[in-house]
């Protein structure tokens, strides 16, 4: 499960989890650990409460991709080793919406239409808001 429902009833898919970035501490550059290996690294997130994703980037076919993940798909942080830690596969990072400028952020009703999963033809990513 990667988003659940906080006791205040806040969903977690679009935050970090609690204590992994302080307010004067980012992402950005980190290399990225998804639960079957190395998957890229992060040239652009968001902190922002409830808005807050990484955008990975990786070459695939000799191409820059970048997929915007939710937050909330992260595990942990080791900022020693600058690494974000994630909950799922490289294939299911590389299933969220691509982002065409890693160095700038992502217009939220684009995100939007990922949480509502109609992006992709129907595209469900594996979270539940229960």
């Amino acid at each position: 499960m990667i988003c659940g429902v906080t006791e205040a009833g806040e969903g977690t898919l679009w935050n970090f989890p609690t204590g992994s970035v302080g307010h004067d501490e980012s992402v950005k550059g980190y290399a990225v650990e998804a639960t079957d290996g190395h998957v890229g690294t992060v040239s652009w997130a968001s902190y922002k409460a409830g808005e807050s994703y990484c955008v990975v980037s990786y070459r695939d076919g000799g191409q820059d991709t970048h997929h915007v993940v939710p937050a909330g798909a992260v595990e942990s942080v080791d900022h020693e080793r600058r690494a974000v830690t994630l909950k799922v596969t490289a294939t299911e990072v590389k299933a969220t919406p691509t982002h065409a400028d890693p160095d700038a952020p992502v217009d939220w009703a684009y995100v939007d239409q990922f949480e509502r999963g109609m992006l992709g033809g129907g595209f469900v990513w594996p979270y539940t808001d229960v």
